[in-house]
């Protein structure tokens, strides 16, 4: 039975986990090719080719993703029992090995264990996926709280859409390398 969980976690202390475009960039080629059953080495990603590789097995169908300054969102389908949990700890665990290999840091990065919501019907699914492709909005207006954000939609979704790191360019059709992390099923 397929079920459909929105994964979400921050850095440790309200941290940043991304501090550049490089560091947004490896997250994204990690979110593709830690979505296998087979293992990979984190030695052999490059930016040139990694969305071309094939991968045997995928654990899940990526709906919707989104990476802010200090947190994440994604919005998966699993595919096989565990297969959410094989994929979060390929994908969390090789960040966190760039991440402190790159800023000399020991430890987590993470605030805790990520938090996994099963999302049971069509009206939250759809809620969702707004709600994670307009979180962009949230960095010029940090303060918005989430029940106001629906007053601002047309300036959420100016913001949103300019947005590098999130899937909301795939929905509207613009080709970009990392397009195929996107399930339309």
């Amino acid at each position: 039975m397929e079920r459909y969980f929105h994964i979400y976690n921050r850095g440790a202390h309200k941290l940043p986990i991304f501090n550049d475009q490089n560091d947004y960039w490896r997250f994204l080629q990690l979110l593709y090719i830690s979505n296998s059953e087979i293992p990979f080495l984190t030695s052999c990603i490059t930016q040139r080719n990694i969305f071309s590789i094939d991968r045997v097995g995928t654990l899940v169908n990526i709906i919707a993703y989104c990476l802010m300054p200090n947190h994440y969102h994604i919005f998966i389908q699993e595919k096989s029992p565990g297969g959410m949990t094989k994929f979060i700890r390929k994908l969390i665990t090789a960040y966190t090995m760039y991440y402190n290999s790159k800023y000399d840091h020991s430890g987590t990065i993470f605030q805790g264990t990520y938090k996994a919501k099963s999302v049971t019907d069509e009206i939250y699914s759809s809620t969702l996926i707004n709600y994670i492709h307009l979180n962009p909005f949230g960095i010029t207006e940090p303060d918005l709280i989430i029940r106001n954000k629906a007053n601002y939609f047309k300036e959420a979704y100016d913001y949103s859409v300019k947005y590098e790191y999130s899937s909301l360019k795939d929905y509207l059709g613009e080709i970009r390398p990392q397009k195929n992390i996107i399930y339309r099923g």
